[in-house]
């Protein structure tokens, strides 16, 4: 432990704690982050950055440009201030220290998660037993107030929580001798993912695992889809009304008609100002402008969040395709090299970049259905493990920490 505190060891200790908190508190991620800035801003320069992360330099500049040939570049701020949070990347490529430096990063970020997750199950046995004392019908009353951890918002906590399974799942699958505790850590996880109730992080997560498990034992692809339907079958019936709401909705209960409608407002939007949209945070200010006429009206303020509910459409009408192309390209990109490296890989290695690349392909798919990216706490996490990821994909010796 004293030799971890050593003074060379500050860089990394900063930006890992930033992306490991990421989970349990965005407040104090982002003072350790403001840390890391200041212990790794000189290294910045030699640091060996995540392939394609000039795409982010293009993301940025488009970003300033589309706010400013927008109507209102003053309501920008927001989106300009996130760009704090995109400095996790140059502050871990410059701080990072070999394979055993991720390991314990990932290792803190699971310990945070899982204290979260319990934290959410006892939320969630409050909520229902509030339901019963009161009466009503528990999924009317849960939908609009479900777990949320240790996060502000259910979706954000989903999307730590699918971080922390799917890292967890691949040091399961990849690791030997197994250790009992990582499968009551994982079956703690994914009792909170289920009982989220948040069906994009469902499909995320559930795209992640087949990963893992096409690159462990490809034959255990072909079961995973019938024992979802069996897992169906015997859960409880207000979950399996909501695995079912997926291609059934009931009415209103349910957000299938309002994401449709985003969707379609966000291509007109799209169509309308292909290369800079309609600006950053300016979507809300124009929805009415660009909604389809047979969507009614007034647009039901129960249906809005503030944004179009998927990272490709909301990106593209609110910047311009060149910046979706860009941000979205370069996690693509990064992601790809990430899963060739794990393919050769052995050790922690393996493990690590399987588990990273597994996350990063359940928040593009994630993507489709919400504006995740939106959230500090995803996009610390996506951006700081792709780095984490493409560090370990691109060195195999350890540095003592």
């Amino acid at each position: 432990m004293r030799d971890a505190l050593k003074r060379d060891n500050w860089p990394i200790l900063a930006a890992g704690a930033a992306l490991a908190l990421s989970v349990v508190s965005i407040a104090a991620s982002q003072i350790c982050l403001g840390a890391a800035i200041l212990l790794t801003i000189r290294d910045w320069r030699r640091a060996q950055y995540p392939p394609g992360a000039s795409m982010l330099l293009f993301f940025f500049a488009w970003t300033l440009l589309a706010a400013g040939l927008s109507q209102s570049p003053a309501a920008a701020y927001p989106q300009i201030r996130k760009f704090f949070v995109y400095l996790i990347v140059p502050c871990l490529a410059a701080a990072y220290r070999g394979p055993d430096s991720a390991r314990y990063i990932l290792a803190a970020l699971g310990a945070g998660g899982t204290l979260s997750a319990l934290w959410s199950l006892l939320q969630y046995a409050k909520k229902y037993s509030a339901a019963k004392a009161a009466g009503v019908n528990f999924t009317d009353a849960y939908i609009a107030s479900r777990i949320t951890g240790f996060m502000s918002h259910w979706m954000t906590f989903g999307g730590t929580m699918m971080a922390v399974f799917l890292i967890g799942a691949a040091y399961l699958l990849f690791t030997k001798p197994l250790r009992w505790r990582i499968p009551a850590v994982l079956t703690l996880i994914a009792l909170a993912i289920f009982l989220g109730w948040t069906r994009g992080i469902w499909i995320g997560t559930f795209a992640g695992s087949l990963y893992l498990l096409w690159s462990w034992r490809k034959v255990f692809v072909l079961a995973a889809p019938v024992l979802a339907l069996a897992a169906v079958a015997v859960m409880p019936q207000p979950e399996k009304d909501r695995v079912l709401s997926i291609v059934q909705p009931r009415g209103d209960t349910d957000s299938n008609g309002h994401r449709k409608a985003l969707f379609r407002t966000g291509a007109a939007i799209i169509q309308a100002q292909p290369f800079f949209g309609v600006g950053p945070e300016q979507v809300e200010r124009n929805f009415d402008k660009y909604a389809p006429e047979d969507i009614p009206r007034p647009f039901p303020r129960a249906w809005w969040y503030g944004h179009l509910h998927n990272i490709y459409i909301q990106f593209a009408a609110d910047r311009g395709l060149p910046a979706m192309f860009a941000i979205i390209g370069f996690f693509f990109y990064a992601t790809w090299k990430i899963i060739k490296a794990a393919i050769p890989a052995t050790g922690d290695r393996k493990w690590i970049l399987h588990g990273i690349a597994a996350f990063l392909i359940g928040v593009l798919v994630t993507g489709v259905f919400e504006h995740n990216l939106a959230d500090s706490e995803i996009l610390m996490l996506a951006l700081g493990l792709l780095t984490l990821g493409s560090s370990v994909a691109a060195s195999r010796d350890s540095i003592p920490v």
